[in-house]
């Protein structure tokens, strides 16, 4: 075997029970990068490969962070800023990660969009709120990912700006699944799959990416009844969509959002805004993502922003010519919140950008542990929208959920 290289021949020679199992992770947030660390911990002496298959530029997922080169100061969590932790188990998958968490200590607050009024957001006893080091929430999912010296556990392997379009399972590849991109070209096979984040399984693909459903579509020729129940479960749930805009300031702009103290801002009694996130970036400098309602996002469907990772890799129908629109009307709303400072777009040093976060919050009954492994198919689903013991849509319930995928396949191994 060639350590870190993808050798497709491999594959086909491997045979018996005992032969390394290569694993394929679909999706590298929270959920895809606790799976991966956990399998890697767990069950290394089984292990040929875990290949995480991530359409974005890195780990994350709507806990990522964004970045860009030519501004070394500026740092964006437009998803997630933190995270809530509020069981015995999240508490010690946060412990393991010496390095990659810290507490969030943001001043987190409600405010009325009529009245103007300003009120603290407590959060409830036993409950903790995290960010990744130095406030970066994809360091979390980098430290799932990492040894206690920072380096790739092994065997993880990260692919990057790698989107799989097709999914098949068939004897003529040993049993093995097969991954394929847009073009139908082999990208990856395994020996289980572990889909993290219900894309490829949910009806909604259909209508971003066109074509049924890649898991969906290769369940029709796999007979098994617990996938079947599974995929029945996921495409009932639904999703609570936001539209988010963000953008960088700095120095004399930046200085009027600096002043506010507030870092989590919930609106009420507004029809199109319904969060402000503003997040202290470089020297004097900050980042401010603005969260639309639901309502609003769902008004607007169609729209995925043309820097997003669906638009720029998965080429997910959008409309170009209301992104603009939606942007202006965001930031118009944005002043018509009391005592927000007026944004004027060209002094921004990075944005204003638009992003749509259509599938990261999920509604509806999350899939039952029992059907969360399909041991037959060697499926496994992981994500926000699993049971746990966390909140269903949260990133704890991320993170757990793929803990617990990993030990149903350890299990399901025995």
């Amino acid at each position: 075997m060639v350590v870190g290289l993808f050798v497709m021949s491999e594959y086909k020679t491997r045979s018996g029970a005992n032969a390394p199992l290569d694993i394929a992770i679909i999706g590298s947030g929270m959920a895809g990068a606790s799976a991966a660390r956990h399998l890697a911990l767990s069950i290394p002496d089984r292990l040929g490969r875990i290949a995480l298959h991530e359409i974005g530029r890195g780990p994350g997922g709507r806990a990522a962070t964004r970045k860009s080169r030519s501004l070394p100061g500026f740092r964006v969590n437009h998803g997630a800023p933190y995270a809530d932790i509020t069981t015995a188990q999240g508490e010690a998958l946060m412990a393991s990660l010496d390095g990659a968490t810290e507490a969030y200590t943001g001043h987190r607050v409600r405010l009325d969009a009529e009245t103007g009024g300003i009120h603290r957001n407590e959060h409830a006893e036993g409950v903790s709120l995290v960010t990744g080091a130095d406030g970066e929430m994809a360091q979390i999912a980098e430290g799932l990912l990492r040894d206690a010296r920072g380096d790739m556990l092994a065997p993880i392997e990260t692919r990057f700006t790698s989107m799989v379009r097709g999914l098949t399972r068939a004897p003529a590849d040993n049993g093995q699944w097969q991954l394929t991109d847009k073009q139908g070209e082999v990208i990856g096979r395994a020996d289980w799959l572990v889909v993290a984040g219900s894309g490829v399984a949910h009806p909604r693909w259909s209508e971003t990416f066109g074509g049924e459903p890649p898991l969906v579509a290769a369940a029709q020729d796999l007979d098994d009844r617990r996938l079947d129940e599974a995929l029945a479960v996921i495409a009932e749930q639904t999703a609570a969509p936001v539209l988010t805009v963000f953008f960088y300031l700095t120095g004399e702009a930046a200085g009027p959002w600096l002043a506010l103290g507030l870092n989590d801002v919930v609106v009420s009694g507004h029809s199109r805004i319904a969060k402000l996130s503003i997040q202290p970036a470089g020297e004097g400098g900050c980042s401010v993502v603005l969260y639309s309602t639901s309502d609003y996002a769902r008004e607007n469907a169609g729209v995925h922003g043309a820097s997003s990772s669906a638009a720029r890799v998965g080429g997910a129908n959008s409309s170009a010519d209301r992104e603009g629109v939606i942007v202006e009307d965001l930031l118009a709303a944005l002043r018509e919140l009391p005592s927000m400072p007026v944004v004027d777009p060209m002094v921004c040093a990075f944005g204003p950008l638009l992003h749509r976060w259509g599938n990261a919050f999920p509604l509806g009954e999350p899939l039952p542990h029992a059907l969360a492994v399909c041991p037959d198919a060697r499926v496994a689903f992981c994500g926000d929208y699993v049971a746990t013991d966390a909140r269903m849509g949260s990133v704890e319930s991320a993170l757990l959920s793929g803990a617990n995928a990993a030990a149903a396949i350890r299990d399901a191994l025995r």
